[in-house]
């Protein structure tokens, strides 16, 4: 018994890892991140990054809207069954292993659900408060369950960076949502610059120039961020998305320059989240 109990953890931790390698190609920072890990949390902190990116995908990314609403379904089950001590997935198996997150009742789980359904449905945002007020549907409870993990995590500080993080991502990739029918930039912005919906899908001077503007601010809310409370992972990525958005705020291709260089991280994302792991694992 104790042989086949064995061999069922080798295999779910193959499986959370093969979930690792696949969020770690497009995300470079989470491999950095699970190097300040202590060794005992790297797989649990690796398979909560992995569970967060899995429920965005489905509430961002995928095209079908039957398809993105059965998968967070599924989510929606597997995660009710993990909070009642019966995980099956092996991103919430490995979860199981650390006391305080196998001890998250099925309501804080379920909040994370109902705000990626909501992402599905998001009406066009009347300002930048309004559209990351939406993300916060999704980061506000992520970041309310990392805290069992990360006792000196600021939740308002971790959800505010995530969803900044998301606003430069759809940004980014504009042509990505509004084929979802998503709008990824404020009315206010397409009203100060005399921009319809149908616009944004192409290039023109006064597109640049509000692209410009909505990366600058989000550059400035990025550098204006209380960082201290952040777990590495948020830490070193929101360094890469502040540069990232201050050089497409300054380029005369932003979107182009908004997008590349991602598989890169400054070195002061390293030493970002080298900072952050520090203040998470010091005594109180």
């Amino acid at each position: 018994v104790a042989r086949l109990a064995a061999a069922g953890l080798s295999v779910s931790a193959d499986a959370a890892a093969s979930f690792e390698a696949k969020w770690a190609l497009a995300h470079p920072e989470l491999p950095l991140a699970l190097r300040f890990a202590t060794a005992p949390m790297r797989p649990v902190v690796s398979a909560f990054a992995c569970l967060a990116h899995e429920i965005g995908h489905a509430a961002w990314h995928i095209v079908e809207p039957e398809v993105a609403r059965s998968k967070l379904q599924w989510w929606a089950e597997e995660l009710s069954a993990f909070a009642a001590g019966k995980p099956r997935h092996p991103l919430t198996m490995t979860l199981s292993t650390w006391p305080s997150m196998a001890q998250i009742p099925a309501d804080a789980w379920s909040a994370v659900i109902a705000g990626a359904l909501a992402q599905r449905e998001m009406l066009p945002a009347a300002s930048l408060d309004a559209l990351l007020g939406g993300y916060r549907r999704v980061h506000g409870p992520l970041a309310a369950i990392e805290v069992m993990l990360h006792p000196k995590l600021d939740v308002e500080a971790s959800t505010q960076a995530a969803n900044l993080m998301r606003a430069l991502h759809e940004a980014t990739w504009m042509s990505e949502a509004l084929t979802r029918d998503r709008l990824p930039l404020p009315l206010e912005l397409l009203a100060r610059h005399q921009l319809a919906r149908a616009d944004l899908g192409q290039p023109g001077a006064r597109r640049d120039a509000a692209l410009r503007e909505h990366f600058a601010l989000l550059a400035s809310h990025m550098r204006a961020l209380d960082r201290r409370g952040l777990a590495a992972l948020t830490a070193a990525a929101l360094q890469a998305a502040c540069r990232r958005s201050q050089r497409a705020a300054r380029a005369a291709d932003p979107l182009g320059e908004a997008a590349s260089k991602l598989d890169r991280l400054p070195f002061s994302s390293v030493w970002a989240g080298w900072r952050s792991a520090r203040r998470m694992q010091a005594s109180p």
